[in-house]
């Protein structure tokens, strides 16, 4: 291999830089374009194949290390070999040569053959002119396999200087891959990366920079693949962003002035469709007034676009729950006494099925529970955006923020346990399990514990013999504080132990009814739990030492929620009196809520 790199070289600044030299007096500035293209693999090792690509990157890099000397870039070999569809068995027919050499500018291409790599690395290298097609050069190399960085760093070295003896300092070998192994893990990364796998061939090139940190070929690919996946995901966001836009404006326009009472069955399936889109358009435009991370409080200051994104979603899905249980009635049949549905895909035109998955709104499907998503979306924040991944919770929700909304909910989860009576015994055992527990989920965040005990209560006396029997009893036990989880017994009890400053309670259920404000309440919450627990409890013998740690606490969830001004005071003011120090605030901003690191006061 290194070989091959030198008598390449040695070829490439004698005779042709000589011949020029005889035609023109200015040679001196002439550079020949040298173009290497990937070698055969002729080990009978099909796995071996990649290798091609890693030795052409490799002695591409190191050529270039030559000013005198202007090489082609791997990849626009690459991207002209695609064009072209050639096939590595065409190179040396002279005009798919000379078609090549003319896309790239080159004169003289770098060419051979991998005959062996264990244990001992063979190559045939040839060196031809493309005008020509004659082979300029035609040598057999051998090395070790493990010591093609020494050889390299040699070989190079010693045949540039003889060839070059006024260059002030020899050029350096750049690519320093270790071994063959090595490279072969290089060449699937940048296979991948021609492939478009940017991610995987990222993955790829990363575990070798791990393994061989010294191998500099791979940790300049890697940092260039990074790059280009950072801009890719900049592309993906700025088409997604268009896409959902141009089909949030389509389902406004074909819902206006449309009644589904006077549609087919296709037509009917099609207009749901497009509510079931604007749906999801409008969550997607909720999302942009949350934090971006768990839990997705509403922002500081957006309040009242989040409600306002809300009821528009709720709007919909009011006429949503209609319509499908209206289709269901029209488009329902009846096959040997059975009930048989219409169909539950709903369809779009190609185009804007295609619109569709670029959006990544996920498929579009009748949903069958209906009733209990809406009722989920408007009590517990849980909205649906696209595909099942990426729905989000926000808080407060709906119901919490407006609370006429929660008796809406409410009824819904009432009218699909009744619905669900009509059901085959399974299936209206699994919704009536679905709708109670989220009912007594709901009406436990509300602090209404007793209905809560209620809703769950109906389940087991609806169905005595459930699988899920034991769960639910023991949901109702936790809500007593006497479940089977001691950390979920302490959230439920955690009112009794704040009001008896009781210290193991405190402790205990902190992070649960914190969590459980945050989404009924939304960032304020953070704040005011602290100031209860120590305007109640704060001088406790028993619970002073920690008071710091609940402090820290709640000042990194209102930061998180980017209510950073609640974490400045509080880390400011009561944490310092609680034996917190400035450098401890700085590595809490640094680590973990960058994002509220106050800006450096300008230079005078």
């Amino acid at each position: 291999m290194l070989r091959l790199q030198a008598l390449a070289l040695s070829l490439l600044l004698t005779l042709p830089l000589s011949a020029h030299a005889e035609e023109d007096p200015k040679a001196d500035d002439f550079k020949p374009v040298l173009a290497v293209l990937y070698f055969d693999n002729n080990t009978g090792k099909p796995a071996l194949d990649v290798l091609r690509k890693g030795f052409a990157d490799m002695m591409v890099t190191d050529l270039s290390a030559v000013r005198q000397l202007q090489v082609v870039e791997r990849e626009k070999l690459q991207k002209l070999l695609d064009e072209l569809k050639l096939q590595q068995s065409s190179y040396f027919d002279p005009k798919t040569l000379q078609r090549l050499g003319q896309g790239m500018g080159a004169q003289f291409a770098v060419t051979g053959s991998i005959l062996a790599v264990d244990p001992s690395l063979r190559i045939d290298v040839r060196l031809v002119e493309i005008a020509t097609s004659k082979v300029l050069l035609a040598e057999k190399v051998t090395g070790q396999k493990n010591q093609l960085f020494d050889l390299q760093q040699k070989l190079v070295g010693r045949f540039v200087k003889a060839l070059l003896p006024r260059l002030d300092q020899l050029p350096r070998p750049r690519s320093r891959a270790p071994d063959v192994d090595t490279l072969l893990s290089y060449s699937k990364g940048i296979d991948l990366a021609d492939q478009g796998k940017l991610q995987e061939a990222s993955d790829q090139l990363a575990a070798v920079v791990s393994q061989a940190p010294t191998f500099l070929l791979a940790r300049q690919r890697h940092e260039e693949l990074l790059t280009r996946l950072k801009e890719a995901q900049q592309r993906r966001t700025e088409t997604l962003l268009d896409v959902n836009e141009l089909l949030g404006q389509r389902s406004e326009q074909y819902l206006q002035g449309k009644d589904m009472a006077s549609l087919d069955e296709k037509d009917s399936a099609t207009f749901l469709a497009w509510r079931l889109i604007r749906m999801q358009y409008l969550a997607r435009q909720l999302h942009k007034h949350l934090a971006p991370k768990h839990p997705n409080l509403v922002l500081p200051g957006h309040e009242s676009q989040a409600l306002e994104w809300m009821k528009r979603w709720h709007e919909q899905a009011r006429a949503y729950v209609q319509e499908t249980h209206a289709y269901v009635r029209r488009f329902s049949s009846e096959m040997n006494g059975t009930r048989m549905m219409p169909s539950t895909r709903l369809q779009l035109p190609p185009e804007d099925t295609e619109y569709v998955r670029q959006a990544k709104y996920g498929p579009l499907q009748l949903d069958e529970e209906v009733r209990i998503t809406v009722a989920r979306a408007l009590l517990m924040g849980r909205f649906k955006e696209g595909d099942d991944t990426e729905d989000f919770q926000v808080g407060p929700s709906p119901s919490d923020l407006e609370p006429t909304l929660a008796e809406q909910g409410f009824r819904l989860l009432e009218e699909a346990v009744e619905e669900a009576a009509s059901l085959p015994p399974r299936q209206y055992e699994l919704r009536a399990y679905i709708a109670l527990e989220l009912h007594g989920d709901a009406l436990m965040r509300k602090g209404r514990m007793e209905e809560a005990i209620a809703r769950w209560q109906r389940f087991l006396d609806l169905f005595p013999a459930a699988n899920r029997f034991n769960f639910m009893s023991d949901k109702i036990k936790t809500a007593l504080g006497v479940g089977s989880n001691t950390r979920s017994n302490a959230g439920a009890t955690f009112p009794q132990a704040l009001e008896d400053c009781d210290k193991k309670g405190i402790l205990e259920g902190y992070s649960q009814e914190l969590h459980r404000r945050l989404m009924t309440r939304g960032y304020k919450a953070a704040r005011e739990l602290f100031t209860e627990v120590d305007t109640r409890c704060g001088e406790s013998r028993e619970l002073k030492p920690y008071l710091r740690s609940l402090l820290t606490s709640s000042a990194l969830s209102a930061a998180q929620a980017h209510d950073c001004a609640t974490f400045h005071e509080l880390m400011t003011t009561r944490f310092l009196a609680l034996n917190g120090s400035a450098s401890d605030t700085a590595g809490y901003l640094k680590n973990y809520v960058p994002h509220c690191q106050k800006p450096e006061p300008a230079a005078p």
